[in-house]
């Protein structure tokens, strides 16, 4: 297997929270743990293996080590590594909130900052259509410094909808998240709704407005005309402590 910075406890500590996903297949002939499935096909994702026949073909190949510390089931008395089938029937089953908030629990545990800060953001996932063929527009939430996506969500196929979506999925993203302390956006967030929201959970938000809203942008400079102005502040990382500090750019 080749090298990782990923150290042996973290890789643990990942397995002991995707243990929570519930199993969605019956007890009847199952082979392997739900949370060794989903253990291979993240492995396979970190060394950039991206489709779930090549994660298989990926266990068998480095299958001496991994079973060092995941269980496989048995055929014959002898272990075995799951085919490429087994991953698709599983993941088919499982629930996205259950993933998310699975994963959510190991980013939280391994946080170093306390204070997180996200960017929102509507995609077209090109390789997944819904039931009548069509791309998915996915709304997604990235931590830009962490270099890490934390969750998504449909958006049913309206780009103008991306605002509402993330209006109706606070509860859960905050629930998820609760060191989120900061959200930024394009322009098409800055929308009143969303943003009354976004203070229920005492969360600063930094949102474009841009000549598409020509009232709300024509207030704010009336309102800032008078105000100071300064260069905004540097978040640097400082590595020997694992901390955050401010420095003002320049």
């Amino acid at each position: 297997m080749s090298k990782s910075n990923i150290a042996p406890n973290t890789l643990t500590l990942f397995v002991q929270c995707i243990k929570t996903v519930p199993d969605p297949r019956s007890k009847q002939g199952v082979s392997h743990p739900c949370s060794t499935l989903l253990a291979l096909v993240l492995l396979g994702l970190l060394a950039n293996v991206s489709t779930l026949a090549e994660i298989a073909r990926w266990t068998k190949l480095h299958f001496n080590q991994l079973k060092k510390f995941l269980r496989f089931g048995k055929l014959k008395g002898t272990m075995k590594a799951p085919c490429d089938n087994t991953l698709a029937r599983v993941l088919k089953k499982l629930s996205l909130s259950d993933l998310q908030n699975a994963f959510a629990e190991f980013v939280n545990a391994i946080l170093i900052d306390p204070h997180l800060v996200a960017a929102d953001d509507g995609k077209t996932a090109k390789q997944m259509k819904d039931a009548e063929g069509n791309p998915l527009l996915m709304l997604n939430i990235f931590a830009q410094d962490l270099k890490l996506h934390l969750a998504s969500w449909n958006v049913q196929g309206d780009k103008t909808n991306e605002p509402g979506c993330l209006k109706q999925h606070l509860a859960e993203l905050f629930a998820m998240y609760p060191c989120l302390k900061l959200l930024t956006g394009d322009a098409i967030y800055a929308q009143r709704p969303l943003l009354e929201a976004l203070q229920q959970y005492h969360c600063d938000y930094l949102f474009q407005v841009k000549s598409n809203q020509p009232k709300i942008l024509k207030k704010m400079k009336a309102v800032f005309a008078d105000a100071p102005k300064q260069k905004p502040n540097d978040r640097r990382r400082d590595k020997k402590r694992g901390l955050w500090k401010s420095a003002v750019c320049g």
